[in-house]
């Protein structure tokens, strides 16, 4: 058993005596500190040399160790530079998105690709003055964590008038696999007909820094809809969060 200072203020093993190839259990390791935000897109790793060094192995296993991580999309090499954690933008444009009628809809796998990490119905008032509600009314929350590897890309928060949506709680586990407009529209038979958005630069907070395995006060997009239905009343207030170094803007114009 040998134990090595592997950089997230925590020590690792390697376990020589284990079953699994020491290549394999290399990768495991840099693919952990690599989900939980120990290295973040573009951050350089260690060289070769280094981990062999620092995990007493040769290149070969070092090297299997990185091909393996090359194979997952979470490294790449760059040439005469080194090899870095590879930036998770995805091939569709966030910008795209953003002119999109749902977020939710652009994910293409909403199940496995999100995670619903809270439920909770509570009083706020500056909701409720975005929601265009009575203050003080009870509104339904949803919290999801959209990620791609198994890397956080965003941060998805919804807030319901309970008012317009009896017995939510019953419904609401519909959404680990549908998206919140689905649910609006086929489970209680309100249609959107529109909605109003607007972008934003903001600095994260601890409870978004932490999801997104991010710094406390880094900068982030905040994208603000308001889902309106043929009554003219705000009945999904969303607040989508995406960290400015993982996403790409991009729009074609056609002539």
């Amino acid at each position: 058993m040998m134990e090595v200072y592997f950089g997230d203020n925590r020590y690792v093993e390697l376990n020589r005596n284990s079953s699994k190839p020491l290549y394999y259990q290399l990768k495991e390791h840099l693919k952990s500190a690599i989900v939980n935000g120990v290295y973040r897109p573009n951050d350089r790793l260690p060289t070769e040399d280094e981990l062999c060094k620092q995990f007493s192995v040769s290149r070969p296993v070092v090297r299997q160790a990185y091909n393996e991580l090359i194979k997952e999309e979470l490294i790449e090499r760059r040439k005469g530079s080194g090899t870095y954690v590879k930036s998770q933008k995805t091939q569709k444009s966030f910008f795209r998105d953003f002119c999109s009628f749902s977020f939710e809809e652009g994910i293409e796998d909403l199940q496995a690709q999100s995670k619903i990490v809270k439920i909770e119905q509570f009083t706020d008032s500056n909701i409720c003055k975005r929601l265009d509600i009575e203050e003080n009314s009870s509104i339904f929350h949803i919290e999801r964590i959209v990620h791609e590897h198994e890397i956080p890309l965003s941060m998805i928060e919804s807030y319901m008038p309970c008012s317009y949506f009896s017995n939510f709680e019953n419904y609401a586990l519909l959404t680990v696999d549908k998206t919140l407009i689905w649910l609006v529209e086929t489970m209680y038979g309100i249609t959107i007909k529109k909605a109003k958005r607007n972008l934003n630069v903001t600095h994260l907070t601890e409870e978004k820094s932490a999801f997104l395995h991010a710094n406390v006060d880094d900068i982030a997009f905040e994208i603000e809809t308001k889902y309106i239905d043929n009554f003219d009343r705000i009945v999904i207030l969303e607040y989508t969060t995406a960290l400015t170094d993982i996403i790409q803007m991009s729009l074609e114009i056609k002539r």
